[in-house]
């Protein structure tokens, strides 16, 4: 399918060059007369599906893991040659994203013996140097039926030999690879007939800066969908106009953690991966497309719109949040299944081990022992954390008080001194041990104050919003505390602070008035609660700003009318929760409303705001499904 290129003229000394293709065109052997019947989905479809992405791999161990996921690789990526391993995206293949393809490595010919074989076209191509020798690895599909189209590719180029091909066949250019051969950039492309529903308006651009690709994506109403880095802190893209208004994002110079925190904070799949090196660690560049429902579409978008959301130069705070009917399906999940740190959430973890060993105590008497808890603090100061390590030689003495005052402390009133004096008693070791065994496996709860050596800290707490979803849910189906379930679960929850429902309340009004039934607000309301744990926190920098971090965790109640006029009511149980880390705030958010400064003043009415809206949005489907159920007032 390749036109041979014939003599590769001198590279061009231009810092970008556009090309903008309108033409129709036929493309010799590759058919351009054929018109597509669809985008191709790998880079267009924003059909929720599922898809992987996996890194320093041997072409076995991907094609394992494609079968057992039943995916098809529609990008991949040389990592090294020596030994070979790869890189690549993956998307399940079904519904819209259903193809006949597959990939391989190999010579030029063997390329070509490939598509003609399969009567297939390239989707992408990576060129790299293996023994002196040219070599490929590539993704091809059938060229057929709906995945049909003119195409054509070539290799070895200078940008001034890829746009003489671009004007030549009348293409767009769908993948661009760049590297260096003998001390020259070279460039291999895979171009598509521009017709069609493929017909776009399209720019590519070489050897420029994030900040420059971000301007032009903008500028022109586009979105990236190929991504390459020919050299520290530069991009060489190809991007599309953005005709079908599709939620797309593209990352560069992040790591593999900030990549998997990115996707799934925004919910969108990797479309086009670069993985390369800087100052000896791998770093990656990314576009990306929506992949999310229609719900989690709309969460997104009030987070993309919050004071906490920057985008997208790497400096994105990490977001999260679910919400689940206990016994029922998920409402809401945005990176619920990444490990994150819960802050103050996590002395949820101390309560359920405490409360696992009330199920066991027949007698209750545990809670109310006089000094059930002991713990060391500064002397005169008793809810100051006293720390071995970093408090050697301060004066301190012994306090006690019951685990009940302890634990209402810890949880009511998100007390540290509470919460560590749990940790003392209980021990981490012993604490994650056991909450491992009940399912939560991935959480786990480490002393506030600093370790010694090859021991962990606080900073190592780590949770999912969907391990903490089990913990909720499972108490409230039973699975937790067996043999005293009714009386050990009003402890679980009673020692809990009062949260307020203003956020609940908000969807209430506006889904009743919707309804036609604005009267039952009141009734409604007054059988709604909210149990759960909150934290924060703020850390002052160089520049006079702080970095922050925020969440929460617990069930929400909802009254569901039930008989014939609806005059019974059923309280059905949700769960869920959110957090946010990394965002950037103006100013101390401790003191931000009585801020002499307007802006900071400002900034936190908004931020408020956009908390109420995470408390409550997440339940607007539960919110409205109960609702349903009530008759309308009088």
């Amino acid at each position: 399918m390749r036109n041979p290129a014939g003599s590769i003229p001198k590279r061009a000394t231009i810092a970008a060059l556009t090309a903008l293709v309108f033409l129709l065109a036929t493309v010799g052997a590759s058919d351009a007369r054929r018109s597509a019947a669809v985008q191709d989905p790998e880079r267009n479809a924003t059909t929720p599906t599922g898809w992987h992405f996996w890194v320093g791999q041997t072409k076995a161990q991907i094609d394992d893991r494609a079968n057992k996921a039943k995916e098809r690789v529609v990008d991949v990526n040389v990592d090294s040659v020596t030994p070979l391993r790869f890189s690549a995206v993956l998307v399940r293949n079904a519904g819209p994203y259903a193809r006949t393809g597959g990939w391989s490595t190999g010579s030029e010919a063997s390329v070509t013996n490939k598509i003609n074989a399969e009567k297939g076209r390239l989707i992408d191509l990576e060129p790299y140097t293996s023994q002196g020798k040219r070599r490929f690895a590539y993704v091809w599909v059938k060229n057929s039926g709906d995945a049909g189209k003119g195409w054509h590719w070539n290799y070895d180029l200078s940008v001034k030999g890829v746009i003489k091909e671009i004007n030549k066949y009348k293409v767009r250019l769908i993948d661009l690879s760049t590297y260096v051969v003998n001390g020259k950039r070279r460039y291999s492309y895979i171009g598509i007939a521009n017709q069609g529903v493929d017909a776009k308006a399209w720019w590519w651009y070489v050897n420029v800066t994030p900040k420059f690709v971000q301007q032009q994506a903008q500028a022109h109403g586009a979105r990236l969908i190929d991504v390459e880095r020919p050299s520290a802190g530069k991009m060489t893209v190809i991007m599309q106009r953005n005709d079908e208004s599709a939620y797309s994002r593209h990352v560069y110079d992040y790591t593999l953690t900030d990549l998997l925190r990115f996707q799934a904070s925004n919910g969108v799949r990797v479309t086009d991966l670069e993985r390369y090196s800087k100052n000896g660690k791998s770093r990656y560049a990314a576009a990306l497309i929506d992949n999310s429902s229609a719900e989690n579409r709309r969460i997104r978008s009030i987070w993309r719109a919050s004071t906490m959301a920057n985008a997208p130069n790497g400096t994105d705070a990490w977001f999260g949040i679910y919400a689940k009917e206990v016994k029922g399906g998920v409402d809401i999940g945005l990176a619920d299944d990444r490990p994150y740190q819960p802050l103050s959430v996590l002395k949820l973890i101390p309560h359920l081990y405490v409360m696992d060993l009330l199920d066991k105590d027949p007698g209750l008497d545990l809670l109310d022992q006089p000094n059930g808890i002991r713990w060391r603090a500064l002397k005169g100061k008793p809810d100051e954390i006293w720390c071995r390590l970093t408090d050697k030689g301060k004066k301190t003495q012994i306090y006690s008080e019951t685990l009940r005052k302890t634990l209402t402390r810890g949880l009511g009133e998100s007390l540290n001194r509470a919460h560590e004096a749990l940790l003392n008693k209980y021990h981490s070791a012993a604490i994650n041990t056991r909450v491992h065994a009940m399912g939560l496996t991935h959480t786990n709860v480490y002393p506030g104050c600093k370790q010694g050596a090859g021991k962990k800290d606080w900073t190592y707490n780590r949770s999912t919003l969907t391990e903490l979803g089990e913990l909720f849910e499972h108490v409230d189906d039973r699975t937790f505390f067996p043999n005293n379930w009714s009386n050990v679960m009003g402890e679980f929850y009673g020692l809990m602070a009062n949260w307020g429902t203003t956020g609940i309340k908000n969807v209430v009004v506006d889904e009743a008035a919707k309804a036609g039934k604005p009267a039952i607000v009141n009734t409604f309301m007054s059988r709604v609660t909210i149990d759960g744990n909150g934290g924060g926190t703020l850390l002052p920098q160089a520049d006079g700003t702080y970095n922050g971090g925020r969440g929460f965790f617990g069930r929400v109640q909802l009254p569901f009318r039930t008989g014939p006029r609806g005059q019974s009511t059923v309280i059905k149980t949700f769960v869920g929760g959110y957090f946010v880390d990394n965002f950037k705030a103006p100013c101390n958010e401790d003191t931000a409303a009585s801020s002499p400064d307007p802006a900071c003043r400002d900034w936190k009415t908004k931020q408020s705001a956009t908390y109420d809206l995470l408390m409550g949005e997440p339940y607007r489907l539960a919110i409205r499904r109960a609702i349903a159920t009530w008759p309308r007032a009088g």
